[in-house]
């Protein structure tokens, strides 16, 4: 992973076009934290619809692309979930292994939207990563 993280490095921080002001980084680092903790919160209503209370969550189900049972985009979908809950404690306090299970996170959401063909998620996707390694020194 050491590899694969220095050459996103390279291209998404050294190489890329435009870095972010540090001032503007400064309060993306600020945010990060509350902003996992919205994308938390609206993943649960998918949780309960895979439980099988499906009827009353499924507009938020629909958004996440996930329509019911437990399919392979549904699997998907539950691992970045996952990885961002226990993400969460760290980032308040800027620990690197939150940061991490972020990238992990980001990395699996562009993996799932390559699979699945939606080249807006992909888009999304790269552009999560490269916010992320943006703010990556701030995580010690």
């Amino acid at each position: 992973m050491d590899k694969l993280e220095n050459f996103l490095t390279l291209y998404l921080v050294k190489k890329a076009p435009y870095t972010i002001p540090l001032n503007v980084r400064a309060k993306i680092v600020t945010f990060t934290p509350w902003i996992d903790l919205i994308l938390v919160l609206t993943f649960l209503p998918v949780l309960v619809m895979l439980l099988g209370l499906n009827s009353m969550v499924y507009g938020f189900a629909y958004a996440y692309g996930t329509y019911g049972g437990w399919g392979l985009a549904t699997i998907i979908s539950l691992i970045p979930f996952v990885l961002e809950i226990f993400a969460l404690p760290g980032l308040f306090k800027r620990k690197k292994y939150a940061w991490n299970l972020l990238m992990y996170s980001s990395l699996l959401i562009v993996i799932e939207n390559v699979l699945f063909f939606s080249v807006g998620g992909i888009l999304g996707g790269v552009i999560g990563l490269y916010i992320l390694f943006q703010i990556k020194e701030y995580y010690k």
